[in-house]
């Protein structure tokens, strides 16, 4: 059974790209707060891992959607979305295969050789 959605509201207009490209960065916005919380800052378990992919491939989706969206209709939003979609495909490697302290300070050693560090042990 179909059931009409009946509304008196003149305001309603078909989604503008910058409507999407708003919804979008609202979208990848809390993504990627919600990583950082539950598998950057902390040990995530196996099952976060595993909604982690899910929802990374999701957002990556949506992103190259975007990216279709901005090359066509916004070119100056571009920018934006590479830079995201960037830090997003960073995102499975960043959370899967994430660097050990000792890794960080030889990084850190060679790039600025007169600092110390992490500042935490092995």
């Amino acid at each position: 059974m179909s059931t009409a959605i009946v509304t008196d509201r003149q305001d309603l207009r078909p989604l503008s790209a910058d409507d999407l490209f708003d919804f979008w960065s609202r979208r990848t916005d809390e993504f990627m707060e919600w990583q950082r919380r539950n598998l950057i800052a902390r040990q995530a378990a196996r099952e976060e891992l595993e909604e982690h992919g899910k929802r990374l491939d999701l957002i990556l989706g949506l992103t190259l959607h975007m990216y279709s969206v901005a090359s066509r209709a916004m070119p100056g939003a571009l920018r934006t979305v590479r830079g995201r979609l960037r830090q997003l495909e960073d995102s499975r490697s960043l959370v899967n295969n994430p660097m050990t302290h000792p890794e960080a300070d030889a990084i850190l050693r060679q790039v600025f050789p007169d600092e110390s560090g992490t500042g935490r042990s092995a």
